[in-house]
């Protein structure tokens, strides 16, 4: 399915998120062969999913380091829709991994549009947050979206705070000095040296091949040490 046959909601979030990481001077990319039924490699009967196990619909980006999938929850908040949705994201998800690299995978993220209206309803601020709390394959986000349109920007700001697009650091220096949370500087660690050190921590990792558990811990430990040094 190309994007411009699918819902509207998912064509206004994926612009949204596009919006926010130029802002951000992000690189963005549309990878829309992770929505695909197939996994990479040799396709066959044996490495093709049925389209029950998947969602109707579902856009994937690339956004920096990141993988993001973006995804319609049910319109009705009962938690067997809820589980059902999530479970064919689950999939798709698992599809998506099969396309990127073991360190790309780290950061897969889902993100899931709540229906209209969707925002304040005890209902499904619940169901969210089992979303949420759902770790498995990849990280998960819920936006439930308010019932007038003309509050989606308001809402998609407060949303957004919550993800890897955040940047509080930005706005250092737009704080007052206060006594429990001296802001400066020279207190906020820098996104490009952070980045590098946990770029680093997940090499150490996924490379240890036959290093002890002291000799991983060493490694990491020298990482972080040498941060933002070179």
């Amino acid at each position: 399915m190309s994007e411009a046959t699918m819902s509207p909601s998912l064509r206004d979030f994926a612009e949204r998120l596009r919006e926010t990481a130029r802002e951000i001077a992000l690189n963005v990319q549309d990878r829309p062969e992770l929505t695909s039924t197939v996994f990479s490699g040799e396709h066959a009967a044996s490495t093709t999913l049925s389209p029950a196990d998947l969602p109707a619909e579902s856009l994937a980006l690339g956004i920096g380091r990141y993988t993001v999938l973006i995804g319609l929850l049910p319109d009705v908040p009962t938690p067997e829709t809820v589980r059902e949705s999530l479970r064919r994201y689950r999939n798709q998800c698992v599809v998506a991994r099969s396309y990127l690299s073991a360190h790309q995978s780290l950061d897969l993220q889902m993100i899931l549009l709540g229906p209209r209206g969707s925002e304040g309803q005890d209902e499904w601020e619940a169901l969210a947050l089992m979303v949420e709390r759902d770790d498995r394959v990849a990280r998960k986000l819920a936006w439930l979206r308010p019932e007038p349109p003309q509050f989606d920007t308001q809402s998609y700001n407060v949303f957004v705070k919550r993800t890897f697009l955040a940047r509080p650091w930005n706005k250092v220096g737009e704080f007052e000095d206060v006594a429990l949370d001296q802001l400066s500087e020279t207190a906020a660690i820098g996104e490009e040296s952070l980045c590098s050190t946990t770029d680093e921590w997940e090499r150490i990792v996924l490379d240890a091949g036959d290093k002890t558990p002291d000799e991983i811990v060493a490694s990491l430990v020298k990482a972080w040490e040498m941060r933002g040094k070179e």
